[in-house]
């Protein structure tokens, strides 16, 4: 039940692809986007030649020119390089502005789509190509049959499974966002705020909690009909330690996983999952362990905990560590420090993770005693662990060795002395997680506290309320810090020009109406007189007042990027943006600037 990896990479790729693009609005042409699009078929043509491969390798015993497991290498490489190219080099990053408008949920679905059309058919025609290697490799060709797409289906259900769990949070955001977007004031403040962001990231978090379970068990098609008698006593168990019976489940894999999971890390809603490959292999009595083992995880907060330390920590750190000079070091070492950083939280959450599975299984010990939780080890190793543990893959588990966890759980049960160390190490290390968080939340009410007036009064100013923003300002004078002085400098234009068109808006309907019926014309005047980079200021207000529904909304965007290159003095993008913009009829107003 391993997480989808390529699919994980290509939503990185396409993160990267509309983060850091420097696309023209409008610039995407259809000729260019079909062309492009033909890149999408690469990965599943590898596999079908892979596929190919294969079959004549088991009906001919003839090797083909190109190996089967290179072939599927080499498609899951592709991918996510072919989604990059189709959103950046083909345009559809520039058709996904246009056309999802202010929508961020339809702006997510159609994002993806590269990365889906391309993964999800490499993804059906791989696990195949898998499922043959290993016919091939194990059978007798004369008494073996390759299996077919129906005989892997619960595999695929497995696939896409993960998939659609992982792609949770991000429908999950852009829903958020898009109901953030009907309250102006309070869009600004979640986006433009340091607060804001780091409390909608928490509520996100809490939201993502709670529906967790139930989308996991949706997407796995998890039932609570498990075969019985073990069922009965599975529950019994849950119910001796505390745990609901009612949201113990069972996974199907067609045996192909033996795994228990306990998913969600809030008692609201989470669930316990044991998939069916486990049940066939344990009996009872060691499947009650291993319920004992997940229902620990539960009890002595484990979810939580890493939660604090994986996400809370890091997040209220970031406000503090974004006030360092850091622009001062250069961005080699930067980047350095950045992967030092993330290496060092890796480790510190592995080392964790590893520490949190020897609690949940003393968590079993404490319950049932070492038996039952130690043959359901030594039973799922055997059945799982085909030969000594690669080096990558022992340094990036989350588990410790079975020889590790079958040793504590023999001390903690037989030594008094091991067993009071163990407790005590572990109610020092949620002293010392609960000491780090609430330093490191302080940390942030101080960073906030030395930023606030600067992002209040910016959003004040992007929620329409001019008036307050202009109080706001007047009240930290010139007393600007270096970090802040590009930023302020900007709105500080902005908020001028603003205050002209709508000098008495204490509202975002107000202020756009203003903006969008009069900043238009200011700014042609503003270039007509003094050229294009005195006119940027209008130019924004104008696409900040527009509507996605209008005809004009693309040019109004395009017109504020030339504009905003015109005061880089980015020549270069300036002619790429005219030559964008000619490409449609122009407004009377602009024939004299343009042409």
């Amino acid at each position: 039940m391993g997480l989808p990896v390529v699919y994980l990479v290509g939503l990185v790729a396409l993160f990267a692809a509309y983060e850091f693009s420097d696309r023209i609005p409008g610039s995407g042409e259809v000729g260019t986007l079909a062309v492009t699009s033909l890149l999408l078929l690469l990965p599943s043509l590898a596999v079908v030649l892979a596929l190919r491969g294969i079959r004549r390798r088991f009906d001919r015993g003839k090797h083909p020119l190109l190996a089967p497991g290179l072939l599927l290498r080499l498609s899951m490489s592709l991918s996510p390089v072919v989604a990059f190219a189709v959103s950046t080099v083909g345009g559809w990053s520039d058709f996904v502005w246009r056309l999802a408008g202010d929508s961020y949920t339809l702006g997510l679905l159609l994002a993806g789509m590269p990365l889906l059309v391309a993964e999800l058919p490499r993804m059906v025609l791989a696990t195949q190509a898998a499922t043959w290697l290993e016919v091939e490799a194990g059978a007798v060709r004369a008494s073996a049959r390759l299996p077919d797409l129906a005989a892997i289906g619960h595999i695929l259900r497995l696939r896409f499974g993960w998939v659609l769990v992982v792609s949770m949070p991000w429908v999950l955001l852009c829903l958020c966002l898009d109901a953030l977007s009907l309250s102006r004031p309070a869009y600004a403040f979640a986006l433009g705020t340091s607060p804001g962001v780091t409390g909608g990231f928490l509520l996100l978090l809490v939201v993502f909690a709670v529906a967790l379970p139930t989308g996991f068990r949706a997407a796995f098609g998890a039932t609570r009909e498990i075969p019985e008698p073990t069922g009965s006593e599975v529950r019994s168990t849950a119910v001796a330690l505390g745990f609901r019976p009612d949201r113990v489940y069972l996974l199907p894999t067609g045996m192909s996983a033996v795994n228990a999971m306990m998913v969600g890390p809030l008692p609201l809603s989470r669930c316990l999952c044991v998939t069916d490959g486990l049940v066939h292999l344990l009996d009872a009595e060691a499947l009650s362990g291993v319920v004992a083992h997940e229902v620990g995880h539960a009890r002595m907060g484990h979810p939580g905990l890493l939660v604090l330390l994986a996400v809370i920590l890091p997040l209220m750190l970031m406000q503090p560590l974004g006030m360092l000079p850091l622009d001062d070091i250069g961005p080699v070492l930067q980047v350095m420090v950045g992967s030092g950083i993330v290496l060092l939280l890796w480790l510190v959450v592995r080392a964790l993770a590893h520490r949190f599975e020897l609690e949940a299984d003393v968590a079993s010990v404490r319950a049932l005693g070492a038996g039952p939780c130690s043959r359901a080890l030594l039973a799922v190793s055997d059945a799982t662990m085909s030969g000594p543990r690669p080096l990558l893959r022992h340094l990036s588990t989350l588990h410790p060795d079975e020889s590790t966890r079958l040793a504590t759980m023999t001390r903690y049960q037989q030594d008094p002395a091991f067993r009071q160390r163990f407790d005590t190490t572990g109610r020092r290390l949620r002293l010392g997680i609960m000491f780090a968080v609430v330093i490191a939340s302080g940390m942030a009410g101080w960073a906030w506290s030395k930023d606030w007036p600067f992002e209040r009064a910016i959003w004040r100013f992007h929620s329409g309320d001019l008036v307050a923003a202009q109080v706001d300002k007047k009240a930290i004078g010139a007393d600007v810090p270096d970090r802040w002085r590009e930023v302020w400098e900007m709105f500080d234009r902005e908020l001028a020009a603003a205050v002209e068109l709508a000098p008495g808006a204490t509202d975002w309907p107000a202020a756009r109406d203003a903006f969008d019926r009069l900043a238009w014309s200011r700014g042609v005047d503003a270039w007509v007189r003094n050229g294009p980079a005195d006119a940027d200021t209008w130019f924004a207000l104008a696409a900040d007042g527009g509507s996605t529904g209008d005809q004009d909304y693309l040019l109004r965007y395009q017109v504020y990027w030339f504009c905003r290159a015109a005061r880089d003095g980015d020549v270069a993008r300036m002619e790429a943006i005219r030559a964008v913009i000619l490409r449609r009829p122009l407004p009377p107003e602009l024939e004299p600037v343009f042409r």
